[in-house]
């Protein structure tokens, strides 16, 4: 199993293959194998005069959301991510991490030199903050679990987002990544990717709520890899119960699911290529 692993992309690959429609070498950021940089699907739409968001229930340097707006050769160089987080333009960004701009080998605060952002220390400041761009730091490292007690949740964090977002007379995108769904997989912990699903499985309900209101909204809901093999056992429906079996600590090949709803939902049905998401979002763009 761990030989095979070693052939199964990881999350900064596969995060990148979503994010800019390239194949890469595990642990590449928003670049192919020759180290050319590629423009992610969110740095598209800031050109086109989207707003833009990130919301992650990891450290926002994390593999995934790094994606969207790094260029690295190896996703652990946590201080070159934040560096490039802080001389973007992303117009909302939460999650963990706050360490990686502050307790930095360069001596450099980056969150001072920020000086455009709003930072924010709690949800109810998020929620009254009025600025253009905000920085919500949820975590100093990595945030824990909800099982150790994580807030704020997922879907308060994206309903206030999107309510920031929609009050702009500028269209935008967002992703929204519960990221521990990954990490529970990874600890063949039943319970804690069961609690993580249950907060996004609430996060997509506000999306979708949003979406069917406004009318013109897509919302793409996937995953850039199946983690532990995880296989349903067992269980009870009205008790409310489920039995599962994990193969892997690791990541698989098992193929993932794509949801999609709003205009050019159709585009995202069948059986293709984790590149296709993007080319799939910059043709409904288009």
């Amino acid at each position: 199993t761990n030989a095979a692993n070693k052939f199964v992309t990881d999350s900064a690959a596969s995060g990148t293959a979503m994010a800019t429609g390239i194949k890469t070498v595990n642990g590449a950021i928003g670049m192919d194998t020759n180290n050319f940089h590629h423009e992610s699907i969110l740095e598209i739409c800031q050109e086109k005069g989207y707003k833009t968001a990130l919301i992650a229930t990891s450290s926002i340097v994390h593999a995934t959301p790094a994606s969207f707006y790094a260029k690295v050769t190896y996703r652990y160089k946590h201080e070159k991510i934040a560096l490039q987080l802080s001389q973007h333009s992303i117009d909302i960004f939460v999650g963990g991490g706050s360490k990686h701009f502050t307790d930095r080998e360069d001596g450099r605060n980056l969150i001072k030199e920020m000086d455009s952002y709003n930072f924010v220390r709690s949800l109810s400041q998020f929620k009254k903050s009025k600025a253009s761009k905000i920085a919500f730091f949820t975590y100093k490292d990595e945030p824990p679990s909800i099982i150790n007690k994580r807030s704020p949740k997922l879907n308060e964090l994206t309903k206030i987002a999107l309510d920031k977002l929609s009050s702009h007379k500028n269209p935008f995108f967002i992703m929204i990544e519960a990221s521990q769904i990954d990490w529970g997989g990874h600890a063949n912990n039943l319970d804690r990717v069961t609690s993580e699903f249950i907060e996004f499985n609430a996060t997509i309900k506000e999306a979708l709520e949003f979406a069917k209101n406004d009318g013109n909204t897509l919302v793409i809901v996937t995953a850039d890899h199946e983690t532990g093999g995880l296989a349903l056992i067992g269980g009870n429906i009205t008790e409310n119960t489920v039995v599962g079996s994990f193969n892997t600590k690791g990541h698989t090949a098992t193929m993932v699911p794509v949801f999609s709803y709003g205009p050019n939902a159709d585009s995202f049905k069948g059986i293709y290529e984790n590149t296709e998401i993007f080319e799939k979002m910059k043709k409904t763009l288009n």
